[in-house]
């Protein structure tokens, strides 16, 4: 097995981190027949959840026809006018239409909107389940802060034309406002505070974020990094500032000059991880893991390349998800180390084969955003996959070539799959049409297995032959064989192409094993002997029968309910221990709250680690405190299908605090939690594969 110390989930923030909506990508500003500027003075009153938008918009638009913007539906329009005169107007589901008067082709002049909308989305201070990140917030003005995402309708968003701005946002004293842009300064009015901001790139729409902030920020080598951080957190701001300047030059020498006037690293009120252009948004608790500068954060800092600097068309599916985590997240690994890379390819392959079923797949093609784990699996962990199998067809110098060519061409304009196939396709001076095809536009992953491997002895050494074959539809694949013999490692490239493949390996010293990809470089689905049952396993069941400990009591059933919600469970069925036997849960995977006493549950518990009402141990260690809780995933003792898992707190307490924290730690098969903080985290040993041959050593 193998054991990591450190007391932090790392996939927890990088699943957090890394949400759908915040990158403001929605449709294309470029190559519009129709711009606006608009003066918009934005009045915050928390105490009703409500803003106050005056918007002054000058309107050039070549082309005859009406004007219409998209406005939040909660908004109550006040007065629309034209050059200080009223002007007629419908306001319906959501799209302001200025209606044209008679002789009139086009409203033109200074266009006046005086308008109000509540904003009052409940935003959770302690979700239970972030598989969907978004927690369903879309907008809201309270005391502690102030959240409204761009699709929100906080301001009068013009169809189909570039806009540009400068906004003004006033709200209580020392509230102060953020968005994408330049700030222009921030003054302090008797008890209110105004923002003033200039937004002139051709964004996709604006996010407003507001609260009690102090502002620090850096300029290095022309760029200029800032934080807006409440006090509690204000020692951050040195640590954020050197990583966010770090990655900024990193990332423009990589890929071209930063888009944006600065960066920010901005403290949200509830537990957010939102990527924005030119900030990103991050809950309290977030900010202050330690590991977030060196994760996360280059991560958000990435997507200001791709998703906020050249945008995506996403009628051929969202391609910026998955190069930004190839291009930081897999990055940084390879970086640290081979090992590190090799860990990254492995755990993406795992998340796919835990995480997705026939039922849940789909194209990259078809993907829009992060909604579930298995949509992350397909849209990041695929996808990254997908950019790392295209450096090794065509050369790392024709694939960073090509980013860059991606970027110079398309900054502020939408790029869809067809576009990066062809940019791609230039560089490598041929083409990649079955590349693209196979891997964006068809759902799936190769299923591959070596068959009728052989070791023959002769008079110069030793010949291994064999097949390697794969299960419709057949992909175009070039994979790496690596026979390991007693003098030393033999590496050979074989293409597959249809069913199967044949090879043959000369060796002088006897082999002792042969693997097939062995450094996890072809994404693919692995075989369930390829996969340690981890939380991940757990979390990507569509059949699980929750048994509860008779020891629990009354209890058992919140802690149960609580848990499953966690982890984004939908038991078919819950069963108390005493009506439990063996025969309901066939076909089905098994989750025990609490430690069960029924022999026949008790036989389908592992004898390593020890387990006892009032303690636990594991790997050397005892842990029998209150606050202690164990968790783990193991194969079924008599169906390797399945997976039985057990949630054994020493109090109930312990299992409020380890429920909501357990499902961030997908890649692992075992946790221990203490006062809520991990103790001790590792993944089983996977022992078998249909890529590996082992020849027993006894055997010459």
């Amino acid at each position: 097995m193998r054991r990591e110390t450190t007391p932090f989930p790392r996939l927890a923030l990088i699943c957090l981190l890394v949400l759908p909506g915040g990158h403001g990508i929605a449709g294309a500003p470029t190559a519009m027949g129709s711009s606006a500027h608009h003066d918009l003075s934005i009045s915050l009153f928390p105490e009703r959840s409500e803003l106050e938008g005056r918007d002054r918009i000058r309107i050039e638009r070549p082309e005859s026809g009406s004007v219409e913007f998209s406005l939040s539906p909660r908004a109550r329009i006040q007065s629309v006018r034209i050059d200080g005169r009223e002007h007629p107007y419908t306001f319906a589901r959501g799209r302001l239409t200025l209606n044209r008067e008679r002789n009139e082709s086009t409203p033109n002049g200074n266009l006046d909107l005086h308008y109000t909308c509540r904003f009052d989305d409940p935003a959770p201070v302690r979700p239970v389940n972030t598989d969907n990140p978004g927690f369903g917030v879309s907008g809201t003005i309270s005391a502690v802060g102030t959240f409204i995402l761009s699709g929100a309708g906080w301001y009068p968003q013009m169809t189909d034309a570039h806009e540009s701005f400068n906004l003004y946002v006033d709200g209580p004293a020392d509230t102060v406002a953020v968005t994408a842009g330049r700030l222009l300064g921030i003054e302090h009015q008797e008890n209110r505070t105004l923002s003033r901001w200039r937004i002139d790139n051709p964004l996709e729409g604006l996010s407003l974020s507001a609260g009690p902030y102090v502002v620090e920020q850096q300029t290095l080598n022309g760029m200029t990094a800032a934080t807006y951080l409440f006090s509690e957190n204000q020692q951050l701001a040195p640590r954020y500032l050197e990583a966010s300047l770090r990655y900024l030059k990193r990332y423009s020498d990589l890929f071209g000059a930063y888009p944006f006037d600065s960066f920010a690293v901005v403290e949200n009120f509830f537990p957010t991880g939102y990527g924005f252009p030119a900030y990103t948004l991050m809950g309290s608790d977030v900010l202050r893991l330690p590991f977030i500068p060196e994760t996360s954060l280059p991560h958000e800092i990435v997507h200001n390349w791709w998703g906020n600097g050249v945008l995506v068309d996403f009628a051929s599916g969202n391609w910026c998800e998955g190069l930004t985590s190839y291009t930081a997240d897999y990055l940084n690994r390879e970086q640290a180390s081979p090992d590190a890379a090799t860990d990254y390819r492995r755990q993406a392959l795992r998340n796919y084969a835990s995480l997705v079923s026939p039922a849940t797949d789909f194209s990259l093609s078809r993907f829009q955003s992060r909604t579930d784990p298995a949509t992350k699996a397909v849209g990041y962990d695929k996808s990254a996959m997908v950019f790392h199998m295209l450096r090794k067809e065509v050369g790392d110098a024709a694939f960073w070539a090509a980013l860059r060519d991606l970027y110079r061409g398309f900054l502020f304009q939408r790029a869809s799959w067809q576009d990066l196939r062809q940019i791609f396709e230039n560089r490598a001076g041929r083409s990649l049409t079955v590349f693209f095809r196979q891997w964006v536009e068809q759902p799936g992953a190769p299923q591959i297995r070596l068959e009728d491997v052989r070791r023959e002895a002769g008079s110069h050494g030793y010949r291994t032959s064999g097949r390697l074959a794969q299960k419709k539809p057949y992909y175009e694949l070039t994979l790496k064989l690596a026979l390991d013999t007693e003098g030393g490692s033999i590496e050979q490239t074989i293409h597959l192409t249809g069913r199967q493949s044949k090879f043959e390996i000369p060796s002088d010293t006897r082999p002792r094993v042969l693997t097939a990809d062995p450094d996890y470089e072809i994404f693919r689905q692995l075989s369930p002997e390829e996969i340690p049952p981890t939380v991940n396993t757990l979390k990507g069941s569509t059949a699980v029968v929750l048994v509860i400990a008779k020891r629990l009591g009354r209890v058992g059933r919140p802690i149960a309910r609580y848990f499953a919600q966690a982890m984004g469970l939908e038991p078919i069925r819950t069963i108390d221990e005493a009506d439990f036997s063996a025969a309901d849960a066939a076909g089905n995977d098994l989750l025990f709250i609490g430690l069960p006493e029924n022999p026949e549950s008790v036989d389908l518990l592992p004898r390593d680690p020890a387990l006892a009402a009032d303690a636990f141990e594991l790997e050397g260690q005892r842990f029998d405190g209150a606050s202690d809780v164990l968790f783990f995933v193991v194969r079924h003792p008599y169906r390797s299908e399945n997976v039985v898992a057990l949630l054994h707190p020493l109090s109930p307490d312990a299992a409020d605090q380890a429920s909501v924290k357990i499902p961030h730690y997908g890649r692992y098969s075992y946790l221990v939690f203490s006062d809520g903080r991990n103790r001790v985290k590792g993944t089983w040993d996977a022992k078998t594969s249909p890529l590996t041959v082992r020849w027993d050593p006894k055997n010459p």
